[in-house]
C-alpha cells in the first residue's frame, strides 16, 4: 500500500529560509514528496488555520503580528499534538525554553540553520510523532484490555454469585430433605402416646368434672396437647413428599379465597390489604391444600410484623424464569422448564428481619416470636411446599422498614 504524502506548514517571512527548507523537504527527506503550505505571516489567516490539517509544522518566531509562541499556543489550545518545530534567533535561549514549555516539540536557532539541523529535527519530531502514536495505540489497547478484564471480572463474579446461590438451594434442600425424614418417624412415635394423653385427660375432666382445681390443671395439660399437636402436624407437613395432589388452578383465585379469609381481620388489626393483580389468567399447577398453607402462613407472619397496623400488598406478575430456574427445581418437578412464571409478592410495612437473622429464617424452629406465638417452622413448611413445586421462595426485609416474599412458579400451558 502507497505511503500518503506528509502535509508540511511552514510559517517563515524570510524567503531565502523558506526556500532552504522547502529544498531540504524536497530533496528526499521523506518519499514520497511532502505536500508543503506556506505562509509569510498567520495574524489575518489564524481563524481559517486548521492545524489537524497537517503531519507537520515550522514556523519562525518572528512573524510580526503574532510571535511563534502565541501561534504555537494557540494550536496547543485547540488540542491539535501535531509536532512544531520553533526557529528562533541567535541567543534567544529563553524564547527556546518558552517555546519548550509551550509544547514546541524541537527548535533551532537561524544561525544553525542548515540542511544537517533541518533534517535531524524533522526526524526526530516525525519520530517523537510515531512513538506518540504507538504509545497512544497501547494506551488504548490497554484500556481496552482492562475493560475487558473488568467485565470478565464482573460476569466472573455474577456467575460465582450464582453458583453460590444455586448451591446454597441444593445444600438447604438437602438439610431440609434429611430433617423431613427424621421428623416423620419421630412425630408418629409422639402422636401415639399424646393420643391416648389427650384421651385420658378429657375422660378425667368428664368425670371430675366438680374438682376446680384438678380442672384447672387437666386443662392446662389439654393446651399444651393441643400446642403439641399443633407442632406434629406441621412437622408432618414440612416431611410430607409424595402425597400431594397437583392440578391446574388459577393462583389468583387460590390468593383471593384465602385473602377472603383473613382480610377482615386484618383491617380490625389496622392493616390495610392491597392487590395488585394481573389482568391475564394464571395457570399454575398446585396442591391446593399445600399452597393456601404457604399462603396463609405468609400472612401471618405479615400480621405478626405489623402489630401496630399497615399495608400489606399482594401483587402478580408474569415473568420470563431466570438464567439458572434448573437449579431450583426437584427432578421431578410438575412444570420442568417452562417459558414463563408467574411472581407473586407478599409486601409488608412490619418491623422487618435483623441481618443476621436471614440466614437462619429457613431453618426448622427457628423463630423471632414468643414461644405461644409460631413454633419457626411455617417458613420451612412454606419453603419445603414451593420447592415441591417447582418454583422459588425468597425473602428480602430491611429492619424498620419491612419484608417482601417473593414465590415463582411455572406457568403450566
Amino acid at each position: 500500500m502507497a505511503q500518503e504524502s506528509l502535509k508540511i506548514l511552514i510559517v517563515e517571512d524570510d524567503e531565502d529560509d523558506t526556500f532552504f527548507i522547502k529544498d531540504i523537504l524536497k530533496e528526499g527527506l521523506v518519499e514520497p514528496a511532502p505536500l508543503i503550505d506556506h505562509y509569510s505571516s498567520i495574524g489575518s489567516s489564524l481563524e481559517q488555520l486548521n492545524p489537524f490539517h497537517y503531519d507537520l509544522a515550522m514556523f519562525d518566531y518572528r512573524l510580526g503580528e503574532i510571535n511563534g509562541i502565541e501561534l504555537l499556543r494557540n494550536i496547543r489550545k485547540q488540542g491539535c499534538d501535531i509536532p512544531i518545530i520553533l526557529f528562533t534567533g541567535q541567543g534567544d535561549q529563553e524564547v527556546a525554553v518558552e517555546a519548550m514549555k509551550s509544547g514546541a516539540t524541537d527548535y533551532i536557532t537561524k544561525a544553525k540553520l542548515s540542511a544537517e539541523s533541518v533534517t535531524q529535527s524533522i526526524r526526530y519530531a516525525l519520530g517523537l510523532r510515531k512513538e506518540a502514536e504507538l504509545r497512544k495505540h497501547a494506551e488504548e489497547k490497554l484500556k481496552k484490555s482492562h475493560v475487558d478484564l473488568t467485565l470478565a471480572n464482573q460476569e466472573l463474579q455474577a456467575s460465582m454469585e450464582k453458583l453460590k446461590t444455586a448451591q446454597n438451594q441444593i445444600l438447604r434442600s438437602e438439610k431440609l430433605a434429611g430433617i423431613g425424614r427424621m421428623v416423620a418417624g419421630v412425630c408418629h412415635e409422639i402422636l401415639n402416646p399424646l393420643n391416648i394423653l389427650s384421651g385420658h385427660s378429657q375422660s378425667l375432666l368428664i368425670e371430675r368434672k366438680n374438682d376446680g382445681n384438678l380442672c384447672n390443671d387437666l386443662n392446662s395439660i389439654m393446651e399444651e396437647i393441643q400446642r403439641i399437636s399443633k407442632i406434629i402436624s406441621s412437622l408432618l407437613k414440612f416431611s410430607r413428599k409424595g402425597n400431594m395432589e397437583f392440578k391446574k388452578s388459577d393462583i389468583r383465585k387460590e390468593l383471593e379465597s384465602v385473602l377472603f379469609l383473613v382480610e377482615k381481620e386484618m383491617q380490625l388489626e389496622g392493616i390495610q390489604t392491597i392487590r395488585k393483580f394481573d389482568s391475564k389468567i394464571l395457570p399454575v399447577f398446585i396442591d391446593t391444600d399445600g399452597m393456601r398453607q404457604v399462603f396463609l402462613n405468609i400472612i401471618n407472619n405479615a400480621k405478626f410484623a405489623m402489630h401496630r397496623g399497615g399495608v400489606f400488598t399482594v401483587s402478580t406478575e408474569v415473568l420470563t424464569p431466570r438464567e439458572n430456574w434448573s437449579f431450583y427445581q426437584e427432578k421431578d418437578s410438575p412444570t420442568p422448564n417452562p417459558e414463563k412464571i408467574v411472581r407473586m409478592k407478599f409486601s409488608d410495612t412490619g418491623v422487618g428481619i435483623r441481618k443476621e437473622d436471614m440466614e437462619k429464617i429457613f431453618e426448622p424452629f427457628f423463630t423471632t416470636k414468643p414461644e405461644e406465638k409460631g413454633t419457626g417452622l411455617g417458613l420451612s413448611v412454606s419453603y419445603s411446599v414451593i420447592e415441591k413445586h417447582g418454583g422459588i421462595l425468597e425473602v428480602e426485609s430491611g429492619l424498620g422498614i419491612g419484608t417482601a416474599v417473593i414465590i415463582d412458579l411455572p406457568i403450566r400451558k
